[in-house]
């Protein structure tokens, strides 16, 4: 049977999904911006740009968004690494690097084209990479000869043959770190030290890091990192939310009544993952009208709702030890209770010490479950509380 034509949701919840709008970010993108600006433009190595927050508030969008204004500005591809939990990175690192370092070497003087500027020899077959790039873009293969591999470099060498061929070929490269809260202190303190030496060398690099707000605790601070320029990225306020959750919807030509709006921005509790869940399903809710109502916002909010408890708070939840969902289970009574929830009134209502329970608080900083603000805990994904208090006791 014959029906309307499905319109493309505008709305992307999901990990590394860049929203249509990235609401609140402004200071974030135009320090990013300059960033990319004084490498390319001005041939200075900048300071690195430094993203700490709770999981879902866009860091990684963030570092995917100094990766596309590098490729479409200036033709520029990405080294990019991402930490994993007990692992080093710097195998990982070597390899994004050789995987650009040919990339420059096949381009040839002058740097990156776009894909119809590309030389006439160079197909897209084999040798997986990313590069966010003109013409390139995501994940693309380049066929290239395979005769004996060289020695292989270590770090110090690779890193400096790289931005010394980028040089030659009068172009450049951004190098994004995410999960740094994983890495090793002195591993970091190593690729540190180079980042160091290159801007000292005007290398055409910039540089952007991501991970929890645990990063900055001294066990993980690094000097070179420490001089960086940095972001703090949380909740949005109200009228951020309503530009998020706005923006998307007019562009697809369906724009967002202002009170429904204004209910899913109250829902999503400014939570940028939350509000393209929310967005999501009130697009859904209004298909085939030609304008989201409150109606239609209202009808979402409860899908939306479930969507992000059995995903977000089931999985942190079911990933949670035993102790861990006893201290979650304390912390979101004194947070529904409107007591604040410092680490002496846990310590106090679990009749434990600080000290005795400072490594389980540490695990769920570090897993991203809960978030510091000021002396307080709180639960990164606003909701997660109450949701917690309606689950059997973890003591039964």
């Amino acid at each position: 049977m014959a029906g309307t034509a499905r319109i493309q949701n505008p709305y992307r919840p999901g990990f590394n999904q860049a929203p249509v709008t990235l609401g609140g970010r402004t200071d974030v993108v135009e320090d990013l911006v300059d960033a990319l600006e004084i490498a390319a433009i001005d041939h200075r190595m900048p300071p690195p740009v430094m993203l700490v927050g709770p999981r879902g508030v866009g860091k990684t969008v963030l570092l995917g968004e100094l990766a596309d204004l590098a490729g479409r500005r200036f033709g520029w591809p990405r080294v990019h690494v991402e930490v994993r939990p007990g692992a080093p990175f710097t195998d990982d690192l070597l390899r994004s690097i050789e995987q650009v370092h040919r990339l420059i070497e096949q381009a040839g003087p002058g740097g990156l084209r776009p894909a119809d500027e590309r030389p006439h020899g160079l197909r897209t077959e084999s040798a997986t990479i990313r590069a966010q790039v003109v013409g390139v873009g995501g994940e693309v293969r380049f066929a290239r000869p395979t005769p004996a591999d060289p020695e292989p470099m270590g770090l110090p060498d690779a890193l400096r043959a790289l931005a010394h061929l980028a040089i030659d070929h009068d172009t450049g490269f951004v190098l994004t770190i995410d999960e740094m809260q994983l890495a090793d202190r002195t591993e970091l303190a190593t690729l540190a030290s180079l980042l160091q030496a290159g801007a000292g060398e005007d290398w055409p690099v910039a540089t952007a890091g991501a991970g929890l707000p645990v990063m900055r605790q001294p066990e993980h601070a690094v000097t070179y990192f420490e001089r960086a320029t940095w972001h703090e990225l949380g909740l949005l306020d109200p009228q951020e939310s309503i530009d998020a959750l706005e923006g998307p919807a007019a562009q697809a030509g369906r724009p967002l009544d202002l009170d429904a709006a204004e209910r899913l921005a109250l829902e999503a509790g400014g939570y940028p993952y939350a509000i393209q869940v929310y967005g999501h399903y009130a697009w859904r809710a209004s298909d085939g009208a030609d304008r989201i109502t409150l109606e239609a916002a209202s009808s979402a909010c409860d899908r939306a709702g479930r969507a992000l408890a059995q995903g977000l708070y089931a999985g942190r939840w079911s990933a949670a030890s035993p102790t861990q969902r006893t201290y979650l289970a304390t912390v979101a009574r004194l947070v529904v209770d409107r007591t604040p929830a410092t680490g002496r009134a846990i310590a106090d209502q679990l009749g434990r010490t600080t000290r005795q329970l400072s490594s389980v608080r540490s695990d769920l900083l570090k897993q991203g479950t809960l978030t510091v603000d000021g002396d307080e805990l709180r639960f990164t994904i606003p909701g997660m509380a109450e949701w917690v208090l309606e689950q059997p006791s973890p003591n039964r």
